[in-house]
């Protein structure tokens, strides 16, 4: 049986603990916790004061624990003390932020240089309310008036690298003692310079895990506390809290592992825009050089947050980017349809143009005579070819082209031309009494009926030319579209004027209709 650390009385009797006899640590913090509030000072010391001693004893018999809130127990004397049965691999993560570096990866049981550290990282969570770990920040940028001496004495114990942290429980508890010297127990006198040095090693403040003094804004007296609970704040908030600690230390003390090489060291700000930057995410694994520690960047606490944002943040972006591509090819088959479709509307205004350009150019395409008294029969059944005609109806004497919209845009009409001729030709007579030229000789040049449509002549116009050729030229020209129209009349003689027949001196004429 272990000697009570109430041996170790010295003087007065401090004042109860604040823990209740059967309570556990853990219990004692979760209820302040739940009431927004924290320990003080006095009540913190007057908890780890006895531990120390008790832990202290348990070492110097060779034994190794795990240290942590949920397994320290106050006793019916009410003075706190390590219960074995409860001291085994902690499953809250706050527990798990009170074992010593080389204690959390391994979860082995450590030795008085573990527990030194485990009792450090219990007043800091006790007074400050939030656990050790790399957006810790001093206790007096964050409570009002605390003692230099604490963050002293809290400095020594959290050095990360146990080869410079001190081992002497005793010199610790008399130190702890000395802040608090009416609300904590007695310990027997010790070295306290042990917690600068021992044989062999001197403690090196600079690797602990709390941030340089000469870094840290002491809080204003009348400033607020920083929230101990912040569960209950909404992401955005506790983000930029976490980010306002993890910028408190500048150290650059962080080295990721990615594609098997390392990168860094980066201080807590600028690993945070790698992060942000999806330079690292989750998975690479992040060692913090002050503590020694190595996980996942998934598995920090206090980098995990801005990891799980930034693989938000890509995801958004990868889906917006998805949605573009998608909206692009719906885009182009749209395109493609809408092509297509244009595509095939033309193709069959194509082929309606032609059929109707083959209709309109080819109706009544043949020589026309018995509509027109002026028009020479073809026939060749008898009658008189050539012959001077009275001019037609409405034709001035030999003018311009007839009524009917007819008209000519210069030269001859064509009641003028055939007014004009006074040849008689006689069937049967010698030579030179037949005409020259065939039907299909005088019809030839007006086949091609593209010059009616490209004059602007509607499908439902009729174009009725008559012409008047001799020596190879149309020297008359008559034009009667129907419905009336000036300037598809003009247009269409224009273009029978400038065609070629083969030549003739003998006058010869024709009527068509379009």
């Amino acid at each position: 049986m272990s000697a009570s650390p109430a041996s170790f009385h010295q003087g007065a009797y401090p004042s109860p603990s604040a823990l209740r006899p059967g309570q556990t640590l853990r219990g004692l913090l979760e209820s302040r916790r739940a009431q927004g509030q924290v320990l003080s000072l006095e009540e913190a010391i007057a908890i780890a004061v006895p531990l120390a001693l008790d832990l202290k004893q348990r070492h110097e018999r060779g034994e190794r624990w795990l240290v942590h809130p949920s397994c320290i127990v106050a006793g019916h004397d009410g003075l706190a003390r390590l219960e074995p049965q409860l001291a085994g691999v902690p499953a809250d993560p706050r527990d798990r932020a009170c074992l010593a570096p080389e204690q959390q990866a391994s979860l082995h049981p450590g030795d008085a240089r573990a527990s030194v550290f485990s009792i450090g990282a219990i007043l800091y969570e006790a007074v400050v309310g939030h656990s050790v770990g790399p957006a810790m920040r001093r206790p007096a940028s964050v409570i009002a008036n605390i003692p230099d001496a604490f963050e002293i004495l809290l400095a020594k114990a959290l050095v990360g690298d146990p080869s410079h942290r001190p081992e002497d429980l005793g010199a610790l508890a008399s130190a702890m003692h000395h802040l608090a010297p009416m609300r904590s127990l007695h310990p027997p006198d010790a070295d306290e310079s042990r917690l600068d040095h021992a044989d062999g090693f001197d403690v090196d403040v600079r690797l602990s895990m709390l941030p340089p003094s000469e870094i840290a804004s002491p809080m204003p007296p009348d400033a607020a506390p920083a929230p101990y609970n912040t569960a209950d704040l909404d992401p955005t908030t506790r983000l930029a809290m976490l980010k306002q600690q993890l910028e408190s230390d500048p150290r650059p003390r962080y080295v990721v592992s990615k594609d098997r090489m390392d990168h860094g060291p980066f201080s807590a700000v600028e690993l945070l825009q790698q992060i942000a930057s999806n330079t690292f995410i989750n998975s690479h694994i992040l060692r913090d050089e002050i503590s020694g520690q190595e996980h996942p960047i998934g598995e920090w606490p206090e980098f995990a947050l801005f990891a799980e944002q930034a693989g938000l943040k890509r995801e958004i972006v990868a889906e917006k980017h998805a949605v573009a591509q998608v909206e692009l090819k719906e885009k182009n088959a749209g395109a493609a349809k809408i092509i297509i479709s244009v595509s095939a509307v033309l193709a069959v205004a194509i082929v309606v143009g032609i059929f109707l350009y083959q209709k309109v150019g080819s109706r009544k395409d043949d020589v026309v005579l018995s509509d027109d008294p002026n028009a020479i029969d073809y026939n060749l059944q008898g009658g008189v070819k050539g012959q001077k005609r009275p001019p037609a109806p409405g034709s001035a004497g030999g003018g311009g082209g007839g009524g009917g919209g007819g008209g000519h845009s210069g030269g001859m009409s064509y009641e003028a031309a055939i007014a004009s001729n006074v040849q008689e030709v006689a069937i049967g007579a010698a030579k030179g009494g037949e005409p020259d030229l065939t039907d299909a000789q005088l019809s030839g040049p007006l086949k091609n009926a593209k010059f009616v449509s490209g004059c602007g002549a509607s499908s439902d116009m009729t174009v009725t030319v008559k012409v008047a050729i001799k020596n190879g030229r149309a020297v008359g020209v008559s034009v009667y579209p129907n419905p009336s129209n000036a300037s598809v009349a003009s247009c269409v003689e224009r273009a029978v004027r400038g065609l070629s027949w083969p030549s003739n001196p003998k006058m010869d004429s024709l009527t068509t209709t379009y």
